[in-house]
């Protein structure tokens, strides 16, 4: 199973609750874990990774132009962002690379913060889990590895609703009806 997350390494994004999570997945289960983009947390993730003893299974990509994001999306079983909020109050507001993933009909594992429970609804076009929470995390990403009917369920369900209700096609049909 490839599990996908985009974003900044900082704070907001929760990516060390990600590693944790992965670090509580039973070990006979086989994974492998892409992080795309840079950010200040990447150098502490690394070596976070390294003592959870997941570094052989992790591929840190770095920054990459849009083309190979979408390309990483197409390769991915499954898509997670962990977001909460930082203590400086920083937080994401609906993640672009939710709807991304969406598009790309991949299933979606996100944190409810924000406004991202306005995208996805929890076990109909995604699962929510609470923010800064790795157990529930883990578990997720568990029942999602576990069951691939899910998995294809929630990522057609998503593809639908993004492309339904949050298409920039929709949004000025919205506008121009006003």
């Amino acid at each position: 199973i490839n599990i996908l997350s985009v974003g900044r390494a900082v704070e907001k994004k929760g990516i060390d609750d990600v590693l944790i999570a992965l670090s509580k997945i039973p070990h006979d289960i086989h994974w492998r874990f892409v992080h795309v983009g840079g950010g200040e947390l990447l150098g502490a993730l690394k070596n976070q990774a390294e003592s959870l003893g997941l570094a052989d299974r992790v591929t840190w990509a770095g920054a990459l132009p849009q083309e190979s994001v979408i390309e990483e999306y197409r390769r991915a079983d499954l898509f997670v962002l962990a977001s909460r909020i930082a203590q400086s109050g920083d937080r994401d507001g609906l993640p672009n690379v939710l709807m991304e993933a969406q598009s790309q009909g991949l299933p979606c594992i996100a944190t409810n913060v924000s406004a991202i429970p306005e995208l996805i609804r929890d076990g109909e076009t995604g699962v929510l889990v609470p923010p800064s929470d790795p157990h529930a995390l883990a578990e997720a990403i568990d029942l999602l590895i576990r069951d691939p009917e899910r998995r294809t369920r929630l990522g057609a369900a998503g593809n639908d609703r993004v492309r339904a209700e949050f298409s920039m096609t929709g949004g000025i049909d919205h506008l121009a009806d006003r």
